[in-house]
């Protein structure tokens, strides 16, 4: 392996027999692995010495592990993508009517649901062919609803889950003559004891592990952190949102199946809000972002619960006799969410995981990787020419129209800049020529292809890359996550992905801080790490947003330099929104000029200075300017 040179940027190699190579993720699993192990320890050392006390209370530990089981299985959907499910225990209560119609045995059922099917009335499996059974339905049914709520977000998407919930419930109580509607189900097998309770819990908790570090959950966790810039690095926001779904829904099934074969009878209302109350408090309690908080967080509210039932049914306690008090589970509940979120928003755990180095200050860390071992890659310069251009395209938003008839035309191997006063227009041109926003007419022709229309991630794998005007990085990963998942997206495969990041990362002097969380880079590390995470797109243009924006002279002379370097090694077309006039002077080829929304002036960037609209544009009419000088005078 070679060093990579400073004025030289690395581009993807297929030579993937470099030493170094490793599979994306191999360092993660490993921390992953650690944490699960740890979490499940603590597991076991908090809850076996209860479960030995007797078999009532080895039967509320069961219950227990299957509510820890049924919160990581919601953090494998909330925690990686930010929006919070109330209808995870439809699925919950599909698996344990599943599992009871198809292990009861005939007798009792031919007593309760005498309108059964045949195959369902005479059905006596065991416990392993019902919970394979009950995973395929929980998918089926998780695909279905998930389809049309991943593509909903925020309140309408909490709303929708929670009318799947009335929905599951309405349909248990009018299906009678299969779920025995209010009456409930009872005769239910108790199947599952400790060890089955214990093995069931860590395989969600290794499951939910392996997801969060894996390609799937590494993408949808950028969408939390920000949707626009997930999306503009080739990310499916959609698709990944339904996986995790359908897979959530599938461990909440397997839950409700375990849980009737604890109980052995229930209700539809045993499946309604106050067992999703309590499901979504233990997960925003712990924190919903953590692992190791929904299991904390489980334990915490179960110990609540447990402490305050004698007293809401009326009891007593040391010699103290309370009256009932309904709903006081509830009021608790509710006012222990109150504090945490007061004290702790992101909840106890916040998006930390248990490891023996959790309580370490968060800091400006280098990296363990040998940076000087990093492989210098082949440069991409001998790609065919591209061509990016926009034919008389506008835009209008409520009537006012924000752009008007702009064309312009952008060639590989062409750095092209883009200015005008503030207002112009000009981040809403390249929010155009990325899809954020759908122009209201006209084209965006990439390398010959009509893409109006297109979705931002089917652009970005198309070939546009792009910065922000507001640095938008995902402010919860590394800096290392934040570069990998972007070239994931663009279909790197695993192996090999991480030197390829590494060696871009190491052309703008980021490499060592590889392992650093991104939020804790200074503002122009920032910026140079946008600008990475585009180029891992391997992208054919790259549209910069103010790039220099907030940088000292210093570190704008440096930007100057790598985007020369990036132009000749990549072969890009570069478009490059900047106020910076040296800036543009020194780079571009040609200027484009905008001015409320519609193109004034074009060409070098001595020709346009000259222009008097656009001085105009920039200091007024000469009646203007003469006004100003007579008033400072």
């Amino acid at each position: 392996m070679q060093q990579v040179k400073a004025g030289g940027l690395p581009a993807v190699s297929t030579n993937l027999d470099a030493p170094k190579t490793r599979l994306w993720g191999e360092r993660r699993f490993r921390k992953a692995a650690g944490s699960a192990l740890l979490l499940c320890a603590l597991l076991l050392l908090v809850s076996l010495p209860f479960a030995l006390i007797g078999p009532s209370v080895e039967r509320l530990v069961v219950l227990v592990l299957i509510n820890v089981a049924a919160v990581v299985g919601l953090n494998i959907y909330t925690g990686n993508s930010g929006i919070l499910t109330v209808g995870h225990v439809g699925f919950f209560a599909v698996g344990a009517y599943t599992t009871a119609l198809l292990t009861t045995p005939p007798e009792i059922k031919a007593d309760s649901l005498r309108h059964l099917p045949a195959f369902l009335a005479n059905s006596n499996m065991g416990l392993g062919e019902s919970l394979l059974i009950v995973a395929v339905i929980s998918l089926v049914f998780g695909v279905l609803t998930g389809l049309p709520l991943s593509r909903l977000r925020e309140t309408s998407a909490i709303v929708s889950t929670f009318g799947l919930l009335v929905i599951v419930n309405f349909v248990l109580k009018g299906a009678t003559n299969i779920t025995n509607g209010t009456k409930g189900i009872y005769g239910v097998p108790e199947l599952v004891n400790l060890p089955t309770a214990y093995i069931f819990v860590f395989a969600t908790i290794a499951v939910a592990f392996a997801y969060k570090v894996s390609r799937l959950g590494l993408q949808l966790r950028a969408f939390q952190d920000n949707e626009v810039a997930a999306t503009s690095s080739a990310i499916n926001p959609n698709r990944r949102l339904l996986e995790a779904w359908a897979l959530s829904a599938v461990v909440l099934g397997l839950c409700g199946a375990l849980f009737a074969h604890v109980i052995g009878a229930f209700q539809p209302h045993d499946f309604y809000l106050t067992l999703t109350f309590e499901l979504i408090a233990m997960l925003v309690v712990g924190g919903k972002r953590s692992i190791s908080g929904a299991v904390i967080g489980t334990l915490l509210i179960t110990a609540l619960v447990e402490i305050v039932k004698p007293i809401e049914s009326g009891g007593g306690i040391a010699g103290i006799s309370f009256p009932p008090i309904w709903g006081l589970t509830q009021i608790l509940l509710s006012l222990m969410i109150l504090v945490v979120m007061y004290k702790a928003p992101a909840g106890i755990m916040g998006s930390r995981e248990l490891s023996l180095s959790m309580f370490k200050r968060p800091r400006l860390s280098e990296s363990t990787i040998d940076v000087a071992s990093l492989r210098a890659v082949e440069s991409r310069s001998e790609r065919p020419a591209a061509t990016l251009a926009t034919n008389a395209i506008g835009i209008d938003f409520g009537g006012v129209r924000a752009l008007n008839d702009v064309s312009i035309k952008v060639e590989t191997g062409k750095i092209v800049g883009l200015i005008g006063p503030n207002g112009a227009g000009k981040t809403t041109l390249i929010n155009n020529l990325t899809g954020v926003h759908q122009p209201t007419r006209g084209q965006v022709i990439l390398d010959g292809q009509e893409i109006v229309g297109w979705p931002s991630s089917r652009i970005a794998r198309a070939g546009l890359g792009r910065t922000f005007q507001n640095i938008r990085l995902f402010s919860e990963m590394t800096v290392l996550e934040n570069v990998v998942s972007s070239a994931l997206a663009r279909g790197h495969l695993a192996t090999g992905v991480e030197s390829y990041a590494l060696s871009l990362l190491e052309h703008f002097d980021l490499a060592k801080l590889a392992d650093t969380k991104s939020s804790a880079l200074p503002y122009g590390a920032q910026r140079r790490l946008e600008i990475t995470r585009a180029l891992a797109l391997e992208p054919r243009f790259l549209l910069l947003d103010e790039p220099a924006a907030g940088m000292n002279p210093k570190e704008t002379a440096s930007l100057i330099e790598a985007i020369l370097s990036i132009r000749e090694k990549f072969a890009l077309g570069i478009l490059i929104v900047e106020h910076d006039l040296h800036l543009i002077m020194r780079l571009c080829d040609e200027v484009y000029v905008l001015n409320k929304g519609e193109m004034i002036a074009s060409g070098s960037a001595e020709k346009v200075q000259n222009d008097p609209k656009v001085i105009e544009a920039y200091l007024g009419s000469q009646e203007v300017r003469a006004a100003r000088r007579k008033k400072t005078t």
